[in-house]
């Protein structure tokens, strides 16, 4: 699990930099570094080509993993993407690689995955929808079944990170990205410094009352619904263009403030009783992974009806 050294010795250990053609070696194959695509909270990305192996010649997304910096906290991290590996399912971004990247005397993991250049973020406004209603039912539709699908692993999986910026979306299909923050509930299993560090860092604007409430310190256990409200707001504003989640005015660790109107349109009335169903206080309220998509496959045929009638066109 070695990989190239870079020619420049880094005293901040959560800064990277490769050159332009550098190559890489991962456990299965090298890839050529193409160019820099960008870097979050837990990663800096870039684009590479495989070089070798089964993938020869097709183009990747590789993400190192910055903000790694002790053997213990590599090595798990290492455990998980092997752990997400093993996944499978289409609306879920797939890791095809592993290895380490070397900086200085330190080593620091990265993943090779699917490479998919644009975000729901990138496409949504603010203020009025930007993407048509059939679009925005399809990749939420497409999310649910990825959500559910984590969900329903003999541990289940939690992502705790869904928001537009971790959805990608290539044509009318969307596939989750990020599983930076997720976590697989392995019943009374103590929690760590960084699943704590975890909660604090849940995205500002797609806060939910649990993560809040265990990142303030609180007995509450978390469960797959803290997922189902995320998506819940993504699903809002890829509707009506602006989130339904008021900002918070100092900590992410405030109450949540809702400012949820009503929904015309195809599909609006059931639309309006998802969305009070989905961003419910108590998780329990909340619609499971499999009644999710239940209704969303009523909403999807209630809006492709109305589009074909409106258009003449069948998406």
């Amino acid at each position: 699990m070695m990989a190239v050294r870079s020619d420049d010795e880094h005293p901040d250990y959560d800064s990277f930099y490769l050159h332009h053609l550098q190559s890489v070696k991962g456990d299965g194959a090298w890839y050529l570094n193409q160019r820099f695509i960008g870097k979050g909270g837990s990663g800096t990305t870039f684009l590479v080509t495989c070089t070798s192996g089964l993938n020869f010649g097709v183009q990747f997304a590789l993400k190192v993993f910055h903000r790694i910096s002790d053997n213990r906290r590599r090595e798990r991290f290492l455990d998980e993407i092997r752990h997400y590996k093993d996944l499978s399912h289409p609306a879920i971004i797939r890791v095809y690689d592993e290895g380490s990247y070397s900086s200085g005397d330190r080593n620091y993991p990265f993943a090779v995955m699917d490479f998919v250049p644009e975000n729901l973020e990138s496409k949504l406004g603010r203020g009025l929808p930007q993407i048509t209603r059939i679009d925005a039912v399809r990749y939420i539709f497409n999310i649910a079944s990825a959500i559910s699908y984590l969900h329903s692993q003999s541990h289940p999986i939690v992502h705790r990170d869904i928001k537009p910026a971790n959805i990608l979306v290539s044509g009318q299909a969307a596939r989750l990205g990020d599983l930076g923050l997720a976590k697989a509930l392995m019943g009374n299993e103590a929690e760590t410094t960084e699943d704590v560090a975890a909660y604090v860092a849940m995205p500002r604007f797609y806060r939910t009352p649990e993560l809040i409430r265990i990142a303030r310190g609180e007995a509450v256990e978390l469960t797959v619904a803290s997922d189902i409200y995320q998506l819940g707001l993504v699903l809002y504003r890829s509707v009506t263009g602006f989130n339904a989640q008021k900002p918070a005015r100092e900590s992410v660790l405030e109450d949540i403030e809702l400012d949820i109107r009503g929904i015309s349109g195809a599909g609006g009335g059931r639309l309006d009783g998802l969305f009070h169903r989905m961003l419910a206080d108590d998780p329990a309220g909340r619609p499971s992974g499999t009644e999710l998509l239940n209704e969303l496959n009523l909403i999807h045929r209630e809006v492709c009806e109305a589009d074909y009638s409106a258009t003449g066109m069948m998406r």
